[in-house]
């Protein structure tokens, strides 16, 4: 019974330093945090690994993958550089094949020849056109009112409204403003294929930024140019299709054109420098069939990541207390090697939950935790201070 004493009394005071222990780490980690938002000496370290995420991975393994699956419900249309009357021209041809919508990721700001413009308008009269315009600071920009006026079936272009974001991961389907509930381009385009109804059922889910689940890039959309549809009597496959026209670049050198293009996490080249990988109108596109097929990353609530991380931080700590009272010889080795296998599982249960789906961010629970394990020398140093200054006793030091 005594030893069964001693033996819980132990372990208490192994669990209370663990949990002082963990309580120092997130001090320190809150003012290495604070000095590295303050000072701008730090600003280039995290500009450089602020648009980097290990989740990439998962894109440049599928895009390597040998299947090769074309977009069955989106064809892309490039203007590449035609005029207006080019523009028009494609669009009647369009409209003869009943495609079900047809999204015009184009503005037209200002006035040119008044009869090309003319008969741009009078092809931009059809209820199945969707118009894209842009939102700039407190300002729309749209095409102008003599090509067009009708204020419905348009969509902002803007992927979601956080500057600071030079990789587009995530995009706001809805934007609610003190006036007007705005929509985005490519909810617009899902709404006119599903209902109004739709829209307002996901409001609240559409609203927040939310993740956006790459189904494939430029080589995944079947593209049409202006010789493709001009001249041709009939293309059965557009029939009910939805159609997105937007600038593609030049067909032979598009993969140097960086007119309209973004990093997304679909770029070959993950780390380290490189020019944007994709168009915006294949952006939308991915956006579109997500919303089409409902399917989308659900994100693990950041209150989860808040549990796993206490937990986790707070076993981590008391394990290897245990093991640095003990003073075994191998304890650097062993605390070295759990905190590098603890990142490299935690990277592959992630890719595995991404893979299905499921956002699960490990990278706050894995620094947070292989942090804390480093620090607990430094807890030690304190914890034989105040032993010998305050008498404060605990699992290292006590009478």
């Amino acid at each position: 019974m005594k030893f069964n004493f001693l033996f819980i009394k132990r372990e208490m005071a192994l669990f209370k330093e663990a949990f002082f222990c963990m309580l120092f780490s997130f001090f320190i980690i809150g003012i290495i945090a604070l000095i590295g938002i303050n000072l701008s000496f730090f600003s280039p370290f995290k500009n450089a690994f602020k648009d980097f995420s290990y989740l990439d991975l998962y894109y440049a393994e599928k895009l390597n993958e040998e299947n090769f699956d074309l977009n069955e419900n989106i064809v892309l249309v490039n203007i590449d550089r035609l005029n207006r009357k080019e523009i028009a021209e494609v669009l009647d041809e369009l409209k003869k094949f009943k495609p079900k919508v047809i999204g015009l990721d184009i503005i037209f700001k200002d006035k040119d020849d008044p009869v090309w413009d003319k008969f741009l308008a009078d092809q931009l009269k059809d209820t199945s056109l969707v118009f894209a315009y842009s939102i700039l600071g407190k300002r729309q920009v749209t095409t102008n009112s003599a090509i067009h006026r009708s204020i419905d079936d348009m969509g902002y272009s803007n992927f979601n409204f956080d500057t600071e974001a030079a990789v587009i991961r995530n995009f706001q389907a809805v934007k609610i403003t003190a006036k007007d509930t705005l929509i985005s381009f490519p909810a617009a385009i899902a709404m006119k294929c599903k209902s109004a109804e739709w829209l307002r059922e996901n409001l609240s889910y559409f609203e927040m930024e939310r993740p956006i689940k790459y189904s494939g890039n430029r080589n995944n959309f079947l593209i049409l140019e202006r010789e493709d549809i001009i001249g041709q009597k009939e293309i059965s496959f557009l029939k009910d299709k939805i159609i997105m026209i937007g600038y593609l670049g030049n067909s032979d050198n598009h993969f140097h054109d960086m007119e309209d293009k973004h990093y997304t996490p679909m770029n070959p080249k993950f780390v380290g420098k490189s020019p944007p990988d994709t168009f915006g109108l294949v952006i939308h596109a991915n956006i579109v069939q997500m919303l089409l097929t409902s399917n989308f990353i659900k994100t693990i609530p950041s209150i989860v990541l808040l549990f796993l991380t206490l937990v986790f931080t707070f076993f981590a700590l008391a394990y290897f207390i245990y093991l640095n009272k003990r003073q075994l010889a191998s304890y650097i080795l062993r605390l070295n090697l759990v905190q590098l296998a603890f990142i490299v599982v935690f990277i592959y249960i992630s890719l595995l939950f991404f893979k299905n789906g499921i956002l699960l961010k490990v990278t706050s629970i894995t620094a947070t935790v292989v942090f804390s394990m480093g620090l607990i020398g430094y807890y030690k140093k304190l914890a034989h201070y105040l032993y010998k200054k305050y008498k404060w006793e605990g699992y290292f030091y006590h009478t």
